[in-house]
């Protein structure tokens, strides 16, 4: 009888210790920097023709966007000052020099 019990004991430890067990790699989601140099004074910038904002100059001034590739303008006085298709890693910063 000590026997079975045993048996079926260690049938359910084994059992249970399978539940909840979850396979795999989690990942951050994947996000890369942009940041200015130069004299971004009444700039405005636009990033895949998205939506202008304006930005701060300095590497501690970064600005989130997906890893790929990007087609960065820079404006000032509604003119296009720069204009620059880039490639950005995931966790990379690029530097964007406004003049």
């Amino acid at each position: 009888m000590k026997y079975a019990i045993s048996i079926i004991s260690l049938a359910l430890i084994f059992g249970m210790s399978g539940c909840g067990y979850k396979e795999g790699v989690a990942t951050a989601s994947q996000k890369s920097y942009l940041y200015f140099s130069g004299n971004t004074n009444d700039v405005k910038v636009s990033v895949d023709g998205g939506k202008s904002f304006d930005v701060k100059e300095g590497q501690e001034n970064q600005y989130t966007i997906k890893s790929g590739k990007h087609l960065v303008e820079v404006y000032r006085d509604n003119k296009i000052i720069v204009k620059r298709e880039i490639f950005v890693s995931d966790g990379i910063a690029k530097e964007i020099e406004v003049q």
